[in-house]
């Protein structure tokens, strides 16, 4: 089964991508969830130091989380350029994630049912998924993205 992670709201899907071809473990996703100690946690240092040098508040702990409203895409963008310079190993892992056909059929499957729910401008692509900003001030929404994650057929980890 695949694991899907959220935050009550968009998934980082650069690395929840990773996550889901890494073994579909319930761990949640990223560089912090490796079992590599030191290695691992320098990794996610230099990712978030170069997410900061772009202007981003983050930590080396919450820097692949992201804000439940707003656009998103700008920070998406620069968490895959930080990835690819810092984290190539996860950075390779997302990018086949994208084309995995279990992971296709979920995405197409979320789109489905967010869209039914009444997100009629939700998309099917994970990237463009990714981007997708929730109606301001819409509390439902992580709750309805995580039943459409279950009801795919995807393990869903809340972080």
């Amino acid at each position: 089964m695949t694991t899907i992670a959220t935050r009550t709201g968009i998934a980082a899907a650069i690395l929840v991508l990773a996550g889901v071809l890494a073994g579909c473990s319930a761990a949640g996703p990223g560089p912090a969830s490796s079992s590599s100690g030191p290695a691992r946690s320098s990794v996610a240092h230099a990712v978030a130091s170069c997410m900061r040098d772009a202007g981003y508040d983050v930590t080396d702990d919450d820097y692949q989380r992201f804000p439940t409203d707003g656009d998103i895409s700008d920070r998406q963008e620069v968490l895959e350029k930080c990835t690819k310079e810092h984290d190539p190993e996860t950075a390779r892992q997302a990018e086949e994630a994208q084309n995995d056909p279990e992971f296709l059929a979920i995405q197409t499957k979320v789109g489905k049912c967010m869209r039914k729910a009444g997100y009629a401008d939700y998309p099917d692509d994970s990237r463009d998924a990714d981007a997708y900003s929730p109606p301001a001030g819409d509390p439902e929404f992580g709750e309805v993205l995580r039943k459409c994650y279950e009801g795919a057929g995807a393990s869903v980890v809340t972080q």
